[in-house]
C-alpha cells in the first residue's frame, strides 16, 4: 500500500553562529556581572535582567538583532511594518549537578540564547506540548510524530531562536564546568492587523 506524510505547520528552530570568539573585554564584563548570581530554582541567572542593553555588549546585541530580523523575515514574511525587537536579557549559569527544568517565556514571541560555556556533549532539550494528550502509548522508537523531547547539540558561539510558547530545558551538568548562556526574550515592535479590520495594533518598543 502506498502512502504519504506531510508535516503541517512546523514550529520553527533557527540555527546560527556568533561567527568569532568573544573578546576579552566581553568575557570580563559577563564574569563581573555573574560575580553574585541569583538563585533561578534549579541553576542561577544574573541580577541584572537587561544584559544586551550595557554598552559592553553591544556587539553581541547587534549580531542577535541581526539574526531575530532574519528570522523574522524568513518565518513571518509579512507585509506590516512591523519587526521583532529584543526585550529582557540574561546570563545563565549551571554549574555541576545543576539543570535548567522545563519552561516557557511569557510575554515574549520569539526568545532566544546565546551558548558562550559548555561541557562536551552540551545542548537543549525542546518538548512536546502534552497538555492536550489523553491517552498513553509506548514507543518502539522515537519519531518527529511521537518523540516526547527533542535534544539539540550545541557548541560554543550557537545562537538558537524558537517560539516562546515552546518547553525548553537544560538536563544536569555532570561536568566541574560553568555552564553560561546569555538568553533573550523579543516582542513585535510596530502595526500589527488591518485598520480596515478594526483589528489595528501599534507598539513600540526600546
Amino acid at each position: 500500500m502506498e502512502s504519504a506524510v506531510m508535516n503541517l505547520f512546523a514550529t520553527p528552530l533557527y540555527r546560527s553562529q556568533l561567527g568569532r570568539v568573544l573578546s576579552e573585554a566581553e568575557l570580563a564584563f559577563i564574569q563581573s556581572e555573574l560575580g553574585e548570581p541569583v538563585r533561578a530554582i534549579t541553576n542561577h541567572s544574573s541580577k541584572n535582567k537587561n544584559i544586551l542593553a550595557c554598552e559592553e555588549m553591544s556587539a553581541i546585541r547587534a549580531v542577535l538583532q541581526a539574526c531575530l530580523d532574519d528570522y523574522f523575515a524568513k518565518i513571518y514574511n509579512s507585509s506590516n511594518d512591523v519587526s521583532l525587537q529584543i526585550t529582557q536579557s540574561w546570563l545563565t549559569l549551571s554549574r555541576r549537578g545543576e539543570s535548567h527544568h522545563s519552561h516557557v517565556h511569557p510575554n515574549s514571541v520569539v526568545s532566544g540564547v546565546l551558548y558562550i560555556n559548555l561541557a562536551g556533549n552540551d545542548g537543549i532539550n525542546f518538548y512536546r506540548n502534552e497538555d492536550m494528550i489523553w491517552y498513553e502509548l509506548l514507543r518502539n522508537a522515537d519519531t518527529y510524530y511521537n518523540a516526547y523531547k527533542y535534544f539539540i547539540k550545541t557548541a560554543i558561539g550557537d545562537i538558537l531562536l524558537f517560539p516562546s510558547n515552546v518547553h525548553h530545558g537544560v538536563q544536569e551538568v555532570a561536568e566541574d564546568i560553568s555552564r553560561i548562556s546569555l538568553s533573550f526574550n523579543s516582542f513585535f515592535s510596530g502595526e500589527l492587523g488591518r485598520e480596515g479590520f478594526s483589528n489595528s495594533l501599534k507598539i513600540s518598543i526600546g
